[in-house]
């Protein structure tokens, strides 16, 4: 049985607007949003692929995606940007604790962390959920027009669950507020 896991999208938005972009399995979406302010930022993602699951496996099948935010000066003098990246439920999930992958009427547990041990469930900041976040200066000059950072997302199926063979994807909103 095969999964596809989220991939990861682009989009750009004015500065302190909320930026959805989906996670889709293999596609990857980009879109621009006019910059209103010294600064624009966006978003790319990579995508878990968990691969084919096995419920006769005794160990959790993980794997690792990532996040990455793309900040660039527009126009002026420096500007701090902080941001945060908050991650939804998924299509199938009713909580950040209840993600699932489906495939028709059949479903597949699992979720995404902000951490490698995968003790810190990634969402919206609330039920028990954090975000990631963070800080960079762009400005004028050699090197500062642009600036990175990439947020990894460790991935887990638990194991032993009993779901039927098929190609399980899901698709999650990343929103980054900057």
């Amino acid at each position: 049985m095969t999964r596809a896991s989220p991939p990861l999208s682009k989009r750009s938005a004015p500065r302190r607007r909320a930026v959805p972009t989906a996670l889709f399995a293999l596609l990857l979406w980009a879109g621009i949003g006019q910059a209103q302010a010294a600064a624009d930022c966006s978003i790319t993602a990579i995508s878990l692929n968990f691969g084919v699951y096995d419920p006769a496996v005794t160990t959790a099948d993980d794997s690792v995606g990532s996040v990455t935010v793309t900040c660039r000066n527009i126009s002026g003098g420096a500007d701090r940007i902080s941001y945060a990246v908050m991650l939804s439920n998924g299509q199938y999930g009713t909580s950040a604790a209840t993600r699932a992958m489906g495939a028709g009427a059949n479903r597949l547990g699992y979720n995404v962390f902000t951490d490698p041990a995968r003790t810190q469930a990634w969402g919206t900041g609330t039920g028990g959920t954090v975000i990631a976040s963070g800080a960079m200066t762009v400005g004028p000059g050699n090197g500062n027009n642009t600036k990175t950072v990439v947020h990894n997302v460790y991935g887990r199926i638990p194991q032993l669950q009993d779901a039927a063979p098929g190609t399980y994807s899901d698709t999650m909103m990343v929103t980054l507020i900057f």
